[in-house]
């Protein structure tokens, strides 16, 4: 019985690589084509005008992004693969980023896309259209493996193999070594709820020592760059850690998600040019982290901010309005008096 599991597996592991090596193929043209873009970017500057330049800067700009994606995509590249119920549907190969073929079919889906979803949160109880789910484990473009969990068992056909023992005791199984991992093939539904969670303020994530946390926190970091880019990307994505060994320890894991836009900083290095070094007394490092500061950070964000102007003076309608220290200071209270955000207070004078 081992020996023929062990041939079932060589088997599909065979015909899986066949599909992961056209999907690399397809990998090395997009990269071509985007190298093409940038040339064909350059040569727009010696059009002779503002316009070309123009041209230039934003060609230039979009095939650096997309090389850049390329690049980081190629360590497992595929990591997933799902066999639906609806039989003419094909399978359903999952990745790092969206691959198209020539025909513009397609090849490969974004893990951040809506049809990727269902990779990470189908069940055996709630199977969601999906027969057999798939983990591919690759060392390069190389598929070493494959994992499977039959979800649906009366819906599959007769010569489906089912191979190994599941997705999560393969990821747990992996040897740690100096880096973190993306484990963006084995996010469990609970985790994947939290990556997607809608974009409505502040999304915390809690959990005790080694549950994933930073993990989810930097897949949410990429999948919401990847569903609403223009709002995230426009101001920039910062993320910051408690010390820049840890930042070291989690630098690989965004590349590899398809994001290469977003700044890691260390906490003591997140102003540009300053570097914290030194670190405080037990003592005041308890009182800075303690509860207690909240109150004592808002009382100085309600204060006068240090070195504001005195005086106010502005034209309004034909005439010369002033405001000296007290009526500021009088303003001031009456702004942030209501609990408001010093930033988002209005008055009317």
């Amino acid at each position: 019985m081992t020996d023929h599991n062990e041939q079932v597996a060589r088997r599909e592991i065979a015909a899986e690589q066949v599909y992961v090596d056209q999907v690399y193929d397809r990998l090395d043209e997009a990269a071509v084509s985007a190298q093409a873009l940038a040339r064909e970017g350059h040569g727009r500057a010696r059009l002779g005008h503002e316009g070309g330049l123009v041209e230039r800067d934003a060609m230039v700009f979009q095939a650096a992004r997309r090389i850049a994606a390329l690049d980081a995509a190629h360590e497992g590249l595929v990591f997933g693969r799902l066999d639906l119920t609806a039989a003419e549907e094909p399978p359903r190969y999952i990745g790092r980023i969206g691959l198209r073929d020539a025909d513009r079919d397609v090849m490969l889906v974004d893990w951040r896309a809506p049809a990727a979803a269902v990779f990470y949160r189908a069940t055996a109880q709630e199977p969601a259209g999906v027969v057999r789910r798939r983990v591919l484990r690759s060392i390069g473009k190389r598929v070493v493996g494959v994992e499977d969990e039959l979800l649906d068992a009366d819906a599959a056909p007769e010569q489906m193999a089912v191979v190994g023992d599941g997705a999560l005791l393969a990821q747990l199984s992996r040897a740690r070594d100096a880096y973190m991992h993306s484990v963006v093939a084995t996010i469990q539904k609970e985790q994947d709820e939290a990556i997607r969670a809608p974009a409505r303020g502040v999304t915390t994530i809690g959990g005790g020592p080694g549950t994933g946390k930073t993990v989810v926190a930097l897949h949410r970091a990429a999948y919401l760059l990847y569903t609403d880019r223009r709002r995230f990307e426009s101001g920039g994505v910062l993320v910051v850690g408690p010390s820049g060994v840890f930042m070291s320890y989690i630098e690989r894991v965004l590349p590899s998600l398809g994001e290469t836009t977003v700044t890691l900083r260390a906490l003591g290095a997140v102003v540009d040019g300053v570097r914290g070094t030194r670190h405080d007394p037990p003592a005041a490092a308890v009182a800075k982290g303690s509860g207690r500061m909240r109150q004592v950070l808002a009382r100085a964000a309600r204060d006068t901010t240090p070195d504001a102007p005195t005086r106010f003076r502005a034209f309004w309608r034909d005439e010369w309005l002033m405001l000296d220290g007290p009526a500021l200071a009088a303003l001031r209270r009456q702004l942030l008096g209501g609990g408001q955000r010093r930033n988002r207070a209005v008055g009317k004078v």
